[in-house]
C-alpha cells in the first residue's frame, strides 16, 4: 500500500492568506522530506463567504479576491516542491511527484462556482465532486458522508462505521475522531477517521460540537497483515528541522 498524507478544511480567505502561505509552503517542504506517495485534501479549501446564501454572512471580499488568496497559498505549496525538484534535476536524481487529490467540500461549491476546482486542476490535482467518494488503496475518502439514505451527515467516526462498514476518512467537522470495528463481510478490521482542520489561529467554528475541534493533519502508512497505521500530526512538526 502507498503512504498517504491527508489534510482537510483549510478555509483559506484573504484575511488568513499570509499565514496560510507560510503554512502550506512548510507542508510542501515536509512532503519532500517524508515523501508520501499520495496527498489528499478532503475539501473546504476556502471559505468563499462571498457566495453564502445569507447576505449578512457574505463578508467584505469578492469572489475574485477569495480566489486570489487560494491561488497564492497553493502557489506556495507547489513552489516548495518545485524547489526540491530543481535541485534533484540538477543532480540527476529522482524528482518527487506525488499523486494529488481534492474531494470538494460544501464551501468549495457554493452557488455552483468552480473556481476552487479550476485552481487545483491547473496544478494537476485530481478533483472529485462534493459527496462523491474517492477510493484509494482500499480506503474511501470524502469531505463528509451521510447517514443511510438521509441528508444528515455522520458526525462521529462510530456513525461512519455503522453506516458505511468500510475504511472511511472524512473531514468537515474540524475535529479528530477515530473508531475501529470488524467487518464480517470482508473478514478484517475496518477503521473510520475524522480529520482535523489544516489551519492556523482560533476560529469560532463547529458550534454543534461545542468548539471541540482540532488542527493538524493525518498520515497513513501500511501496517502488518493488511492493517493501516494512522498518525495525527500537530502543525508544530512543520516548523521543525525543515
Amino acid at each position: 500500500m502507498s503512504s498517504i498524507l491527508v489534510i482537510s478544511d483549510s478555509h483559506i480567505n484573504p484575511e488568513n492568506a499570509n499565514d496560510n502561505i507560510g503554512l502550506w509552503y512548510r507542508l510542501g517542504k515536509y512532503c519532500t522530506k517524508t515523501q508520501p506517495d499520495i496527498i489528499v485534501h478532503l475539501g473546504d479549501v476556502a471559505d468563499l463567504s462571498s457566495q453564502a446564501w445569507k447576505v449578512a454572512a457574505r463578508g467584505k471580499y469578492t469572489l475574485e479576491e477569495e480566489a486570489k488568496a487560494v491561488q497564492l497559498v497553493l502557489d506556495a505549496f507547489e513552489e516548495s516542491i518545485e524547489e526540491y525538484n530543481r535541485v534533484q534535476r540538477k543532480m540527476k536524481k529522482k524528482q518527487y511527484k506525488p499523486a494529488k487529490y481534492l474531494t470538494l467540500g460544501n464551501h468549495d461549491i457554493r452557488n455552483g462556482v468552480t473556481v476552487i476546482e479550476d485552481i487545483f486542476n491547473a496544478y494537476d490535482w485530481n478533483v472529485v465532486d462534493y459527496l462523491e467518494p474517492l477510493h484509494l488503496c482500499g480506503i474511501t475518502f470524502c469531505h463528509c458522508m451521510c447517514k443511510g439514505l438521509s441528508d444528515q451527515m455522520c458526525t462521529t467516526a462510530e456513525e461512519l462505521l455503522e453506516n458505511w462498514g468500510a475504511d472511511v476518512i472524512v473531514g468537515h467537522g474540524h475535529h479528530k475522531d477515530f473508531s475501529t470495528s470488524y467487518s464480517m463481510a470482508i473478514h478484517r478490521p475496518i477503521t473510520a477517521l475524522k480529520c482535523p482542520a489544516f489551519l492556523l489561529g482560533d476560529y469560532d467554528w463547529a458550534v454543534q460540537t461545542q468548539y471541540k475541534w482540532n488542527t493538524g493533519f493525518t498520515e497513513i502508512e501500511p501496517g502488518i497483515f493488511g492493517s493501516l497505521n494512522f498518525v495525527w500530526k500537530d502543525l508544530g512538526c512543520l516548523y521543525e528541522n525543515l
